[in-house]
């Protein structure tokens, strides 16, 4: 009965899961669970998304990144969930208090829950610093012909707890999805972009994300486009969860 029970309340793929490796015995108490918890921007013009370079791999991908957590939110993990550093990407000063983080998986709920109530991390309502770096910082745009960003938030996707054959471990990732909504000033900079090419950033349809860049039926084989970029394709939008978490627009 009680495992009935739980099964009905654990209405969520990634806690469904998570229950189902516990009961195989795949995941012990103690065992790692890496996550990483990020958000992503929509900004779609005439059919076409646009995505910036990404420095470390080269591929192709939505502006956005790992939700930052303050000083004090690091402090509450030292005193109540124990977290470690994935080391899998280099800690340095970009990367310190990234949400890429190591959690025990006995402590995995818990971890999230605090995520969702806690005031010391990067939340919706300014999410503007990787706008900031990604688009005005180098230099693909100029912020103060831009003007103010304004956007609004979708939803969320969460993916299985599931094994990594990259990082060989389990994982769990949350992507929070906010669409940028142009003004016609705005949306006119963009189809400028449009008109040149630059390494720093591209623009692609739905059916060349769904391939990750790959061209089939042609010798053009490699993958351009970074895996996770499909999560923002607004064919998606409704298998979002949280959707009505955030309804108002917000404007920096």
């Amino acid at each position: 009965l009680l495992q009935s029970i739980v099964d009905l309340t654990d209405n969520t793929n990634w806690k469904s899961t998570q229950r189902k490796l516990n009961r195989a015995g795949i995941l012990q108490k103690d065992s790692t669970v890496r996550i990483s918890f990020a958000y992503l921007f929509r900004i779609k013009v005439d059919g076409k998304y646009f995505l910036v370079q990404n420095s470390r791999t080269h591929k192709y991908q939505p502006v956005g990144g790992a939700y930052k957590f303050k000083k004090a939110e690091a402090d509450y993990f030292c005193k109540h969930i124990p977290v470690e550093n994935d080391d899998r990407i280099p800690v340095d000063k970009i990367t310190e208090y990234d949400y890429r983080l190591l959690v025990k998986n006995k402590d995995l709920r818990k971890f999230v829950r605090r995520f969702n109530r806690t005031i010391h991390r990067e939340n919706v309502s300014n999410l503007s610093r990787e706008f900031i770096e990604e688009v005005f910082n180098t230099g693909i745009l100029d912020k103060k012909v831009f003007g103010a960003l304004s956007y609004e938030y979708c939803g969320r996707h969460m993916t299985e707890v599931a094994y990594s054959s990259v990082f060989c471990c389990y994982e769990l990732l949350l992507a929070d999805i906010v669409e940028v909504k142009l003004s016609e000033e705005q949306v006119q900079l963009f189809r400028e972009l449009m008109k040149t090419t630059s390494e720093n950033y591209h623009f692609a349809d739905a059916a060349e994300i769904r391939t990750l860049g790959v061209k089939y039926g042609t010798n053009v084989l490699t993958d351009k486009i970074a895996n996770h970029t499909p999560k923002i394709l607004s064919e998606n939008t409704e298998r979002l969860i949280m959707r009505k978490m955030y309804q108002d627009r917000i404007v920096i």
